[in-house]
C-alpha cells in the first residue's frame, strides 16, 4: 500500500466517523419528534401536527425499542475518530437514552394524575400556543389531532385504572384539582377555549369555513371525552385516592421509582437522606440572611413573626391583573439593559411577557417560561400568573423575572437554540439540574448585577432561594419519609413568606412531579462551586463573562459532564 493511499485512508476515518455521528444525532432527534408529536409541534418541527402521543402500553414499548436501537448504533461509533464536541454529543445522547429506558421500565403511568401538565392541560396548551394555522392543510391537521383526543383519554383512563388493581393510586388533592379543572373546561363557552384561539389564527376566508367545523369537533368529540374522564375520576377513582402517605413511599415500588427520579432530575448520585440534610443546611444559611433584613427593618421579634407580617401586609401585594403583567415587563426590560456587563454572548431572540391562560391559572405556578420554536420564528415567553393578584407578592417579582426571563431561562435556552454548531437534540436537552440550576444561580447573580431595588425585593429573592432549599426537604419528606400534605405545608409556611395559596400550590406540584424540585438547588450549588474553582484556577485572570460563556456555550449538560467541560476552559496554573 503506497503512502498516498495510507494518508487518504487515515484522513477518511474521522470523516466517516463524523458522518456516522451526524446521521445518528439527526435520527435521534427525528425519533424523539416522531414518538412525541405534541413536543414536535411545541418545538416547531413540522410533519407531526395531526397526531397525539401514543400513551398506550404499545406506545411505551415502541419508545423502548427505539431507544435500544439508537443505543446499539451509538455503541458502534468509533469514538476515537470523533472530535471533542462529537464525543460530548455522544455522551449526552447516551445519558438521555439510558434515563428514558430506565423510566419506561417503571410503572409511572399507573398513577399519573397531573393537574398541572397532564394531557388535559398539555394538549390545549400546545394547540393554543404552537399549532400551525396558516392554511387548509394546517386546519385539517388540527381536526385530525382533535379527533384523536377521545382515544388518548381512554388510554389514560385504562392506565390509571390498572393502577387501582396494583395499589398504585394518586393523591387525593391533585385528583380533586384535576376534576375541578375538567369541570371548568366543560362549563366554559367554546368560543373562550384555547381551541377557539387556534382557529382565530387562520386567515380569512379559511377561518369562516374551518372555525365552526373545528369547534364542532371540540363540542362533539373532545368535550365528551373530557366529561367521561371527569365522571370516571369522580365515581371510580377519587374514593380510592391517598389522603395521608401521598408521596412515592406510599406506592408499591415507589422507593425504586424515587431513586430513579432523583438521578434523572439531578444527574448526580445522591440519596434522599443526603438531599434532605442539604436542604436543611441551605435553609439555615438563607434564614440567617433573612434575619439580617428583619433587623435592618427594625423588627425585634423572631423571623417567623417578621415573615408573617410581610405576608399579611396588603401593600406587599398587587391590586389588579394588569399591574402584575406591567411590573413583570418593566423588570425584564431593566435586567436586559445590564446583561452585556456580565455575558460575552447574548441571545438574539426576543423575550415577551404574557399572563398565564385563564384555563390554567388556578392550578399553575407563579410563573413559567416557554422557549421559542426551533426555527426561532416567535419569541420566548415569560408567562406570569396574574390570578388573584392580591395573593401575588410584589417583593418576589424581581427574582421571578430573573429566573424565568433574564439572566435565567430565556438567556440560557435561547442561546442554546441559537447555537447551530450543536446537534438539534442538544439544543433542547432537558437536564433539569442544569436548566433550573442556572435559573436559580441567575437569581443570586441578579443581586451582583444590582437588580434588587431594596431589602424587600432582596427578601423576595431570599424567599425564592428558601423555597428551593425547602423543596429539598419537602420533596424528600413527601416521597421518602412519608410526610403528609399538612406537614409539608406547615414546613413551607414556617420557612418562607409565601402566601398560603402559593404554598399549597407548591406542595401539590411536588406531589405530582416527584424529584423535579430537587434539581434547582443541586444545580445551583454545582454552578456556584464551579465558579469558585474556576476563579481559584484563573486567579487575577478570572473573567466572569468567560465563565458564563463556558457554562452556556455547550447547551444543557449533565452536571458531571458540565464540570469537566467548564474546568477545561480554566486549566490549572
Amino acid at each position: 500500500m503506497n503512502l498516498v493511499l495510507l494518508v487518504l485512508l487515515s484522513c477518511s476515518a474521522p470523516a466517516r466517523a463524523a458522518d456516522a455521528a451526524a446521521g445518528l444525532f439527526a435520527d435521534y432527534w427525528a425519533e424523539q419528534m416522531r414518538l412525541s408529536p405534541l413536543s414536535a409541534t411545541f418545538y416547531g418541527e413540522r410533519g407531526h401536527d395531526d397526531r397525539l402521543d401514543d400513551n398506550s402500553p404499545a406506545g411505551r414499548a415502541a419508545r423502548a425499542a427505539s431507544d435500544k436501537a439508537l443505543l446499539k448504533r451509538l455503541g458502534a461509533l468509533d469514538r476515537g475518530a470523533l472530535s471533542p464536541e462529537e464525543r460530548l454529543s455522544a455522551a449526552v445522547m447516551k445519558a438521555m437514552l439510558d434515563d428514558d429506558l430506565q423510566g419506561l421500565a417503571l410503572p409511572f403511568q399507573e398513577f399519573e394524575v397531573d393537574h398541572m401538565d397532564g394531557g388535559q392541560s398539555w394538549i390545549p396548551t400546545v394547540i393554543k400556543t404552537a399549532q400551525p394555522m396558516k392554511d387548509a392543510s394546517d386546519a385539517a391537521a388540527l381536526e385530525k389531532r382533535l379527533k384523536a383526543v377521545p382515544l388518548y383519554f381512554k388510554r389514560h383512563r385504562e392506565n390509571i385504572a390498572s393502577g387501582l388493581a396494583t395499589g398504585r393510586v394518586a393523591a387525593r388533592v391533585p385528583t380533586e384539582k384535576l376534576i375541578r379543572q375538567l369541570d371548568e373546561m366543560l362549563a366554559a363557552p367554546l368560543e373562550k377555549s384555547p381551541y377557539a384561539d387556534a382557529c382565530d389564527r387562520l386567515p380569512e376566508p379559511l377561518r369562516a369555513e374551518w372555525k365552526p367545523r373545528l369547534l364542532r369537533v371540540v363540542e362533539t368529540e373532545v368535550m365528551p371525552a373530557v366529561r367521561e374522564l371527569s365522571a370516571f375520576l369522580k365515581s371510580d377513582y377519587l374514593p380510592k385516592t391517598r389522603s395521608e402517605n401521598i408521596g412515592l413511599s406510599g406506592v408499591p415500588g415507589g422507593r425504586a421509582m424515587y431513586r430513579h427520579l432523583i438521578r434523572s432530575y439531578t444527574t448526580v448520585d445522591k440519596s434522599a437522606e443526603q438531599l434532605h440534610r442539604i436542604g436543611l443546611e441551605e435553609l439555615a444559611g438563607i434564614r440567617g440572611e433573612m434575619s439580617q433584613i428583619a433587623r435592618r427593618a427594625g423588627h425585634a421579634g423572631d423571623l417567623e413573626s417578621f415573615l408573617d407580617g410581610v405576608r399579611k401586609d396588603p401593600a406587599n401585594f398587587f391590586a389588579t391583573r394588569e399591574e402584575v403583567v406591567q411590573n413583570a415587563e418593566a423588570l425584564v426590560a431593566r435586567a436586559s439593559a445590564k446583561l452585556s456587563d456580565w455575558f460575552g454572548t447574548l441571545p438574539r431572540t426576543a423575550l415577551i411577557v404574557k399572563p398565564v391562560a385563564e384555563f390554567q391559572e388556578k392550578n399553575e405556578a407563579a410563573a413559567r417560561y416557554f422557549p421559542p420554536p426551533s426555527d426561532l420564528s416567535r419569541p420566548g415567553v415569560y408567562y406570569i400568573n396574574a390570578y388573584q393578584p392580591e395573593s401575588r407578592p410584589r417583593f418576589s417579582m424581581t427574582s421571578l423575572a430573573a429566573h424565568e426571563g433574564v439572566p435565567g431561562h430565556h438567556l440560557q435556552i435561547a442561546l442554546a437554540l441559537e447555537n447551530e454548531e450543536l446537534p438539534r437534540f442538544r439544543r433542547s436537552a432537558g437536564f433539569t439540574s442544569y436548566v433550573e440550576g442556572w435559573a436559580l444561580y441567575a437569581e443570586r447573580l441578579s443581586d451582583e448585577m444590582g437588580l434588587y431595588q431594596d431589602d424587600l425585593s432582596r427578601l423576595g429573592m431570599l424567599s425564592d432561594q428558601a423555597l428551593r432549599a425547602a423543596r429539598l426537604v419537602v420533596d424528600t419528606g413527601l416521597h421518602a419519609k412519608g410526610w403528609t400534605r399538612g406537614k409539608a405545608i406547615a414546613f413551607m409556611r414556617a420557612n418562607t413568606p409565601m402566601s398560603q395559596e402559593e404554598i399549597e400550590a407548591e406542595v401539590d406540584r411536588y406531589t405530582v412531579w416527584p424529584g423535579q424540585a430537587l434539581a434547582y438547588k443541586v444545580g445551583q450549588r454545582e454552578l456556584t462551586a464551579l465558579r469558585e474553582e474556576a476563579k481559584s484556577r484563573a486567579g487575577r485572570r478570572f473573567d466572569i463573562k468567560a465563565f458564563h460563556d463556558a457554562v452556556l456555550r455547550h447547551g444543557p449538560l449533565p452536571l458531571p459532564v458540565l464540570r469537566r467541560s467548564v474546568l477545561e476552559a480554566f486549566p490549572e496554573k
